[in-house]
């Protein structure tokens, strides 16, 4: 019987990981300012750095960028090692990840410049939004490839669970 030698793409799983750690740090630092600032109005001290301009900031950092890479760093370990295949294209998830994170810092400048739609949870303006589009489908094209590709028969509920989050956030 001939075994096969093939190894798991955890290069990309580490690059998530430290974006999760890092975004966490400047999300929660972001929320540790805002908190300081109800205490202390006077630590409001340019029109930039205002509780209602940084409050949105704060929410999307732990949101989309600490969660969301924990999400994406979670996902392409397991999805890997569920289907005991390797994730379907390097590219398409250095593609994900810089996108990714292109996204946050692109509302980390947004959101304190009063650049917005002032919808609760939906203040990322329009070109933001498709680059979020974009990104979530190159995401999907990586998961469905490897999906496509798996050596495991079975498809544990946990990837059941992933592409019906997929679903869901294409829908939204």
């Amino acid at each position: 019987m001939n075994s096969e030698i093939f190894y798991y793409n955890n290069r990309i799983v580490k690059k998530f990981a430290y974006a999760t750690m890092l975004w966490g740090i400047v999300g929660m630092l972001v929320g540790l300012i805002i908190a300081f600032q109800l205490i202390e109005p006077r630590l409001n001290l340019t029109p930039w750095t205002t509780f209602g301009r940084i409050r949105p900031l704060h929410t999307n950092a732990v949101i989309f960028a600490f969660v969301g890479n924990a999400i994406f760093m979670g996902v392409y370990h397991s999805l890997q090692r569920l289907l005991k295949a390797r994730i379907f294209s390097d590219l398409l998830s250095n593609i994900h990840f810089w996108g990714w994170q292109l996204i946050i810092v692109s509302a980390a400048l947004t959101l304190p410049l009063g650049i917005t739609t002032s919808k609760e949870y939906a203040e990322l303006e329009w070109p933001i939004d498709i680059a979020i589009t974009l990104v979530w489908v190159v995401f999907g094209i990586n998961m469905f490839g490897t999906i496509i590709k798996r050596r495991e028969r079975h498809i544990y509920v946990g990837i059941w669970f992933y592409i019906a989050t997929w679903v869901t956030v294409a829908m939204l």
